[in-house]
């Protein structure tokens, strides 16, 4: 019932707004006097944009709980569309009704730039707190991302993106333990699965493609160029911070918790009490339909299934949270790693 009243919330809007559009312009069109009445050039300016995007957020925005600030592309749209509609002797005006609001815009980014430094502020100062306890510098910007930011998609994101910039520029220098300080055991997934193989063909594959698109799109726009470029530059270093940190952060067996990080495509903390059955084979295939329902590894062939009582979030790509029935996983050893939890599961 709910989605059927924002489908027609959203029909509504179309409809006013085609209306209006249409209304206006129409006027434009057919007064005599249109080239110089400076009323009709400020009702028009004021319908597309203040009118329809006020109508964008009461009929569908704020149905969605989106704030105000969801309008502010349709005044900017709004504004160009009065431009193209006025005679060429109105078309000012179109800049005296916008500034006021560009002005109102730009004092609301500049507190949202004011609230991020806070937030940025409040993250340094738990990481630092968080790193007296905490000798795994991936887990303690995890637990500094999760204090300071609560959780939320923010905070999945700006983990993530912290943890792809140590990974892939700061974390060379330091060695994989074989084992946590307190004995626990690590499981590694990087050495016979292949994952730095994986790495380096798909960076050859990704710099021929970028080099090539790039010659191409800069015929047409050397800005759209520069953006795949860039985009495509994005992906070589998420793959190799992937795989650095799939070499650093082994999953552990820790006291009735598996302790799952996965390089950045897996992070999860699963108790023993909440599998209901695990296995391993030379290798798993999961359908579609599992691969829905399961957490997959993308690279590499899966040799291990963990299968939950109940459904369970992770943080999944990009670290946003993701509602998983269990596992699938590619692990070096996986016959010591399923016998571990089973004897875990028995004591």
């Amino acid at each position: 019932m709910a989605l059927a009243g924002r489908n027609r919330s959203a029909l509504w809007f179309i409809w006013l707004a085609a209306f209006i559009l249409l209304f206006d312009s129409a006027a434009v069109l057919s007064l005599p006097s249109a080239d110089t009445d400076r009323v009709l050039g400020y009702a028009v300016v004021f319908d597309f944009a203040i009118v329809i995007p006020l109508l964008y957020w009461l009929l569908v925005a704020r149905c969605k709980g989106k704030s105000v600030l969801k309008a502010a592309p349709f005044t900017i749209a709004g504004a160009v569309v009065a431009w193209l509609v006025l005679p060429a002797s109105l078309r000012g005006q179109v800049w005296d009704v916008v500034w006021p609001i560009e002005l109102l815009i730009a004092a609301v980014e500049i507190a949202l730039i004011g609230y991020e430094l806070r937030m940025l502020y409040r993250f340094v100062q738990r990481f630092r707190r968080t790193k007296r306890f905490e000798p795994d510098m991936g887990e303690a910007l995890r637990i500094a991302a999760k204090e300071a930011f609560g959780a939320s998609r923010i905070a999945s994101l700006v983990q993530h993106d912290v943890s792809v910039v140590y990974y892939l520029l700061f974390s060379w220098k330091r060695k994989r333990a074989a084992e946590a300080a307190d004995g626990t055991p690590a499981y590694s997934y990087h050495r016979k699965t292949s994952l730095t193989l994986y790495a380096g063909l798909i960076t050859h594959i990704v710099v021929f493609e970028a080099v090539f698109l790039h010659l191409l799109v800069q015929q047409w726009s050397p800005i759209a160029a520069w953006v795949l470029t860039a985009a495509d530059v994005w992906i070589v270093a998420l793959l190799w911070a992937d795989c650095r940190a799939s070499a650093l952060c082994p999953i552990r067996l820790t006291a009735g918790t598996i302790r799952l990080r996965y390089g950045l495509r897996i992070q999860a903390d699963v108790p023993l009490d909440s599998i209901a059955a695990v296995s391993a084979a030379l290798s798993f295939e999961p359908d579609a339909a599992e691969r829905k329902r399961f957490a997959t590894p993308l690279l590499g062939t899966p040799n291990v299934r963990i299968e939950l009582k109940r459904p369970q979030t992770m943080d999944g790509l990009l670290f946003l949270p993701r509602e998983v029935n269990g596992f699938y996983l590619a692990v070096d050893d996986p016959q010591a790693f399923v016998r571990d939890i089973a004897a875990a599961q028995r004591e």
